[in-house]
């Protein structure tokens, strides 16, 4: 049937057969290569996308054989392809490498033996096209089957992908494992609701719903998952949303690990360190106790030997009194390291770094261990290097406590000689100044294999060393991690038979002169007749009555006034009634305590101007103790035993400062 438009000049009928005009705009504008081969293996025809394959025209190609434009070893190849072909008479089909200048590729190659009309093979039709994208793509898809599978195969894990209905799209084997499955395939197209209970299932849907609305990343959460086989674990699970290429959420993925044993690890790490913090409390506890109950007799012991060895008794007696004062300070140091080493072991130490003459801090050291040092006709000197500031941010307390504890534990092993304190200017770099300390002397040195130990808890260079020299073991131990507190280590040298050196160095900010007050020391502030500025009216708040005993005596020495209040109540009463300048106050009383008793006082106060002074004078010598103390209202603190000096000195410091403020 003619189409309107068509005119009878425009109908050409298409002849059957191929005609010779269609070959040149049908084969050779083919996107793959066509050549035809004759007997011999001579190329009779190339197409046009075979000539730019070799780069060469195609009448250049006609006439050669895969010998003249192949490497050998595959023309030989291609030779015994083309004599499988044609003495079978069957087509053969094939992924091959195709070397050609200048790049190879991988090709898909079909040969067919071309025959005449009486069927007689002539030849063959070789047809091969580039496949070199679609193989490297197929096998990189099949590394990554590889990758997953041996992930979702062999990881512990448990592996799963769903679907937006909560379908399983692929579980992991250790999931599938976990389900009852014997093959992971089984779980495809099932939910949650077919192995797990329906509140687990329904809560596990809501989870992945809101997933799926807020495209927010669920990682490492702790869960609790009870399993179909009754059995409960702990697990770790990671949830994200599952989008396909287009970021669209298809679904929802994750990774549960099983976290059972680092969770039964953990909770058996914190009852350990729950056993060992009560272990720690009770051990404080314990020292703090032991510290209270030996401290409160021997505030009778040295307080009485001290007034007795001050009271002008004969030379004999004086002596006599003046050993049970010494027995008791060895008692006391003893005490104090046990205190001190128990709150550096605890962490309850902390430094109070503040501005202050460095040479008045050596100096101090040397006086304190003068007389120990003269007791034994040693000489102490301290050598102190020109470049050193005069004025550094430290803390002093702890500063002067190395250097006392190495220079008593120098003088104590040597018996002839001397022992030199030493501080020399190591470095500078703008306002921070290191400097070394060192104490040297001639005593009786540490062997080479004890030199690691010494600075250990309870240890000594030699165990008859406590038998000849006493001591507990703790003075280097101390030491050593005080030093380590304040940012140093501490280092020995030592020969047998030739003496020893302890050396550190500290890193200090250098400060400026006038933003410097002056460094207490004990030895300064004494007076030599201890005899108060000004008589004061005292309310003693005590119950031991030697301890009220020694307390009124060293008191009314100073030329005070004293009356006593037996508990805290009596305090509370008295500080109302009559009229006292200040008020020592023990802490552990009848019926009501020190702490309650200063609450009491501060809040009849509040809302006045009146202010009472009040010291705390306790068996209680823990760091917290004072903290607690000054907190409860408490102006300033004694720890006992007290020492005439110490006490002189509190109070005189404290009413300087009333008086400062009253004249504001």
């Amino acid at each position: 049937m003619k189409s309107p438009n068509q005119s009878n000049e425009s109908q050409v009928p298409l002849q059957p057969g191929f005609p010779e005009w269609l070959r040149v705009s049908f084969v050779e504008e083919l996107p793959l290569c066509v050549i035809l081969k004759d007997l011999d293996g001579k190329f009779t025809y190339v197409n046009k996308q075979t000539a730019r394959l070799f780069g060469l025209p195609a009448e250049a190609i006609v006439g050669k054989t895969d010998f003249d434009l192949y490497p050998n070893e595959l023309a030989q190849k291609y030779w015994d392809d083309d004599r499988m072909v044609i003495q079978s008479g069957q087509a053969i089909e094939q992924i091959e490498k195709n070397v050609t200048v200048p790049a190879s590729r991988i090709v898909k190659v079909r040969k067919t033996p071309l025959r005449c009309r009486d069927g007689k093979i002539i030849g063959i039709e070789v047809l091969f096209w580039d496949v070199t994208a679609h193989q490297e793509a197929e096998a990189n898809l099949e590394q990554e089957r590889f990758l997953l599978q041996s992930l979702l195969n062999h990881l512990p894990d448990f592996i799963y992908f769903k679907d937006l209905e909560s379908r399983f799209l692929r579980v992991s084997r250790a999931h599938a494992s976990r389900l009852g499955l014997s093959n992971p395939a089984d779980a495809i197209g099932s939910k949650d609701s077919d192995y797990f209970t329906k509140p687990y299932a329904d809560a596990a849907r809501m989870d992945e719903l809101q997933l799926i609305r807020s495209g927010q990343n669920v990682l490492g959460r702790e869960e609790h998952a009870c399993w179909p086989d009754g059995s409960e674990t702990w697990v770790a699970t990671s949830k994200l949303p599952l989008r396909d290429e287009g970021g669209k959420t298809v679904g929802t993925f994750g990774i549960s690990r099983d976290i059972s044993e680092l969770k039964a690890a953990a909770e058996a790490l914190e009852r350990a360190k729950q056993v060992a913090e009560a272990a720690s409390r009770a051990k404080s506890e314990f020292v703090a106790n032991l510290s209270h109950e030996i401290r409160t007799p021997m505030n009778a012991i040295i307080g009485m030997a001290e007034l007795l060895a001050n009271s002008g008794l004969d030379e004999q007696r004086t002596e006599q009194a003046r050993t049970i004062l010494e027995s008791g300070e060895c008692l006391l140091r003893l005490l104090n390291d046990i205190l001190d080493f128990s709150r550096i072991e605890s962490g309850r130490v902390e430094l109070d770094p503040v501005p202050g003459d460095l040479s008045n801090c050596v100096q101090g050291a040397i006086r304190l261990m003068k007389v120990q040092a003269n007791e034994k006709s040693i000489k102490l000197e301290a050598r102190v290097n020109l470049a050193t500031p005069d004025f550094v941010v430290a803390d002093f307390v702890r500063l002067r406590q190395i250097l006392v504890n190495l220079i008593g534990n120098a003088i104590k092993f040597t018996a002839q000689g001397g022992v030199t304190l030493s501080v020399d200017h190591v470095s500078r770099i703008n306002q921070m100044v290191t400097l070394q300390f060192a104490v040297s002397d001639t005593g009786i040195g540490i062997p080479n294999d004890k030199l690691d130990v010494i600075f250990e808890e309870f240890e000594q260079a030699d165990k008859s060393t406590t038998r000849r020299f006493g001591g507990t073991g703790l003075g280097l131990a101390i030491t050593s991690r005080l030093v380590k507190l304040m940012g140093g280590q501490i280092k020995v040298k030592s020969q047998t038979g030739l003496g020893s050196t302890f050396s550190f160095s500290l890193t200090f900010p250098v400060a400026d002169e006038t933003e410097t007050s002056e460094f207490g020391d004990p030895n300064k502030a004494s007076s030599s007749s201890q005899t108060s500025s000004e008589p004061l009216r005292i309310l003693l708040a005590e119950d031991g009555e030697t301890n009220q005993m020694v307390a009124t005596i060293l008191l009314e020495g100073l030329g005070h006034q004293v009356k006593i209040a037996h508990n805290g109540c009596e305090a509370v009463q008295l500080s109302d009634t009559e009229s006292f300048d200040l008020i020592l106050m023990d802490l552990e009383m009848p019926e009501m305590d020190g702490i309650q008793a200063t609450r009491q006082i501060r809040n009849r106060e509040y809302g006045t101007n009146r202010h009472m002074p009040i010291i705390a004078m306790t068996a209680h010598a823990m760091e917290s103790d004072e903290q607690r103390c000054l907190e409860a209202g408490m102006d300033a603190y004694i720890a006992k035993p007290i020492r005439q000096n110490n006490v002189f000195v509190t109070i005189e410091n404290l009413m300087k400062k009333v008086k400062s403020r009253s004249s504001l």
